[in-house]
């Protein structure tokens, strides 16, 4: 295969996974792809032979990593938008994020005709951020869509849900650890309180000179009330499960998961986090280098299932000297 042959499979392979079909159905394009992917693996008569897959299975691999890249990167920037700094680089580099210092210079008053000022320099900072391997393990999954007996989109959906729980669990819990160290007066608990939260804002938008933006999960979002509700915003609250501006500040809601294998919530319903609204964003995901598939090695399986692991490259951090702001809701 060569390689435009290659990128118009992994390019139906896309469009499959993110349904944006439009030459074919969405069962015309699974079958399709389950035969294209079929021969590519030596099974001939559009026929699943494990003994033949195993000799050319890589090149199935590297089709559906590609796949996954796509859908990966996209579904994580879609979670995170408002509030985080997606970068991608290819694996052993590193981005180096510059932190501006918001504070304002000093102004004297000096006679008329001198200039005798003192120089002023306020740099910034550069960091960068550490990245480590993430991983999940499925079986069965890449038989059975080779089989016909699942669609593309399933098997792809899922892992690409399992890592965006995980990278969105990584997120919150370096949001967690950065705002537990605010203090007053960008640190705010109690009950919502309309002009404690007034007095927050206004410390944001004056330390950085930018409209703020409030995010939270929507069960914390919905316990922040205007002090005055029209008959508009009341439809406008029951068609969005919140009020999407209060008291003039824009309202974001933060996609809520679980804790992989429980029912438990991974993000506290119980805090708003307010930011400048501006370029730069508090959280920096970096993702290194290409999502990577891997056959699991000496596998002894009672039901002779083959185990595949998906691992990924990336690092969350939070940029400490960024002025935001945290109202914890009691």
């Amino acid at each position: 295969m060569d390689l435009q042959e290659k990128k118009a499979v992994i390019d139906l392979g896309v469009d499959l996974a993110l349904n944006k079909m439009t030459k074919y159905s969405v069962d015309e394009a699974n079958e399709k792809l389950r035969k294209i992917l079929l021969e590519i693996g030596g099974c001939e008569d559009g026929k699943y032979d494990w003994r033949q897959f195993r000799k050319r299975k890589l090149e199935v691999f590297e089709i559906i990593e590609e796949v996954l890249n796509v859908r990966l990167e996209q579904g994580i920037k879609n979670q995170f938008d408002p509030y985080v700094d997606y970068r991608s680089v290819d694996f052993g580099e590193q981005v180096r994020f510059y932190v501006p210092n918001m504070d304002l210079f000093e102004v004297s008053s000096i006679a008329g005709g001198t200039n005798n000022l003192r120089r002023q320099r306020i740099s910034g900072s550069y960091f960068t951020v550490e990245t480590d391997w993430d991983g999940v393990k499925f079986y069965e999954e890449l038989e059975l869509f080779l089989t016909g007996k699942v669609d593309w989109q399933e098997l792809i959906n899922r892992v690409e849900r399992s890592f965006v729980n995980r990278i969105t669990t990584k997120v919150y819990d370096t949001l967690k650890a950065a705002y537990n160290a605010l203090t007053a007066p960008y640190k705010v608990t109690g009950s919502w309180d309309g002009d404690k939260f007034i007095e927050l804002v206004e410390h944001i938008r004056a330390a950085t000179g930018m409209e703020p933006l409030v995010v939270g999960t929507l069960l914390a979002v919905r316990k922040a009330v205007p002090q005055h509700v029209s008959d508009n915003m009341r439809d406008q609250r029951n068609q969005a499960g919140f009020f999407r501006t209060v008291d003039g500040i824009n309202f974001g809601v933060i996609p809520q998961v679980h804790k992989p294998g429980t029912d438990e919530f991974a993000i506290d319903n119980n805090f708003l986090l307010v930011l400048p609204n501006g370029d730069e964003k508090i959280l920096k995901v970096v993702n290194e280098g290409s999502t990577l598939i891997k056959e699991v090695n000496d596998q002894n399986n009672a039901d002779d299932s083959q185990e595949y692991s998906v691992r990924k490259k990336y690092g969350v951090a939070a940029v400490s000297a960024s002025k935001y702001g945290v109202y914890i809701l009691s």
